[in-house]
C-alpha cells in the first residue's frame, strides 16, 4: 500500500494539492470510512443509472464484473492500473460530481487520462465491440462523450463540481487530505 500511496497521492503532493501523504495505516481506516459512500448511490445517480434491463442491480454488477473484474473488489483505487479504473468508469453511471475521485486516480497515472480520452471516444461513437454493451450498462445518453469532455478539462487539473457531496470523498486529493489528519497508528514508539 505503502508504494501505492507514493505513487498515487505522491503526484498531488508533488503539484501541491496536498501538504502531506497519509500513511497506509490512515488510508485503511479512510477507506472503511468512506466505504458506505462506494457501495451507495446518490439520488441522482439512482434515478438515472436504471433506465435499461441491463443497467437494473444486480444484473449490472454482474454484467461490471464480467467487463472489468477487479472493480468488484472495492478499495481505494490506489492499487489499480489505469487500464481498470478506466473500465470501470466506463461501465460504471458516475454523475459528473462522483467523477472527480477517478479522474484524479488517472490523473496520477502517466497517460492515465489520455487513455480514458481515447477509450471514452471508441465507446461514444460505436469503434469498439462493448459500445452497446457499455451504453445500456450506463444507461445515460451522452456519458461516454462526457468522459471524454471531462479527461480533458482534468487534464488542466479542473475538475467537476462536487456539488452536495462530502469533500472527505469526492475527490482524491480531498480524500488524502482528510486521512492525513487521522490518528496514525500504532506509533513508532509502539515498535521500540
Amino acid at each position: 500500500m505503502s508504494r501505492a500511496i507514493a505513487e498515487r497521492l505522491g503526484f498531488f503532493a508533488r503539484h501541491a494539492m496536498i501538504e502531506r501523504l497519509p500513511s497506509a495505516w490512515q488510508v485503511s481506516v479512510g477507506w472503511l470510512a468512506m466505504l458506505p459512500i462506494t457501495l451507495s448511490e446518490s439520488e441522482r445517480e439512482r434515478a438515472r443509472s436504471r433506465a435499461t434491463w441491463m443497467s437494473q442491480l444486480p444484473r449490472r454488477a454482474l454484467f461490471q464484473g464480467l467487463y472489468e473484474p477487479r472493480q468488484l473488489l472495492v478499495d481505494t483505487g490506489l492499487r489499480l492500473r489505469a487500464a481498470q479504473v478506466v473500465g470501470h468508469v466506463l461501465s460504471v453511471y458516475h454523475e459528473d460530481a462522483f467523477l472527480g475521485y477517478d479522474l484524479q486516480l488517472l490523473q496520477s497515472h502517466p497517460g492515465g487520462l489520455a487513455l480514458l480520452r481515447s477509450e471514452a471516444t471508441k465507446v461514444a461513437r460505436g469503434e469498439t465491440r462493448w459500445a452497446s454493451y457499455l451504453k445500456a450498462l450506463t444507461s445515460w445518453p451522452g456519458y461516454h462523450a462526457r468522459l471524454v469532455e471531462l479527461a480533458e478539462e482534468a487534464e488542466a487539473f479542473r475538475y467537476p463540481d462536487p456539488l452536495d457531496l462530502d469533500p472527505r470523498f469526492a475527490t482524491l486529493v480531498g480524500f488524502a487530505a482528510w486521512c492525513a489528519t487521522l490518528p496514525d497508528w500504532p506509533g513508532l514508539e509502539h515498535y521500540r
